[in-house]
């Protein structure tokens, strides 16, 4: 039996590290060296990365007030299950399905082409830095998840460790391919996005 574990997480491991080369996030894998090993250095990553869904989070909340997509959002999370216990209490499994959530309404919205009115073009301008901003705060933690050393972990940690690593690199990419798109909607529509499309250049759009 604990062949066959040691054998699932590094099958896991392998998939995640893929995963990440696959989204393009292979030049940042030097980051967070398990070289001082143990469950400090795990607990460091785990919180850091937790934080920056977080902010993320936020940044997409932000986006959708400028975007004017509150009762989209608020009809998709009608027809999902989310804890609503808000900040440090979110599980990472509910940080990022609300993130999904997000995403599924953002990206109709900017595929529109739909125009925007001057109030909405303001917050926008802001919206989009934010939102570039914690999208490579996010990236540079996958660098940090994939180098893990998992094997200072024990049964207990394993699994919610592994989720991360499995799971934020799609979150990166999404984030990646949204910002491209999102800057030259705005940009469309006549949005101050000179910041928010310097800050893009970090995360190569």
């Amino acid at each position: 039996m604990k062949f066959r574990a040691f054998v699932l997480v590094g099958a896991s491991l392998l998939v995640a590290t893929s995963s990440a080369a696959a989204f393009g996030l292979s030049d940042i894998l030097g980051g967070g060296s398990s070289s001082n090993g143990g469950k400090t250095n795990v607990r460091e990553v785990v919180h850091n990365c937790k934080r920056a869904l977080h902010k993320y989070l936020d940044s997409q909340y932000l986006l959708i007030d400028a975007l004017d997509l509150k009762e989209e959002l608020a009809a998709r999370k009608a027809t999902l299950k989310f804890a609503e216990k808000g900040s440090a209490e979110q599980s990472d499994e509910d940080l990022i399905a609300e993130s999904d959530a997000c995403s599924d309404v953002i990206r109709p919205r900017i595929e529109s082409n739909k125009s925007m009115d001057a109030e909405h073009k303001k917050l926008a301008a802001v919206a989009a830095l934010k939102y570039v901003q914690a999208a490579i705060e996010t990236k540079k933690m996958v660098g940090g998840l994939t180098s893990l050393d998992t094997a200072s972990l024990g049964f207990a940690d394993i699994g919610p460790v592994l989720y991360l690593i499995n799971h934020v690199p799609p979150v990166v990419s999404n984030a990646v391919s949204t910002t491209g798109k999102l800057l030259k909607y705005l940009s469309a529509n006549k949005v101050d996005v000179t910041e928010a499309n310097k800050a893009a250049s970090d995360l190569g759009v």
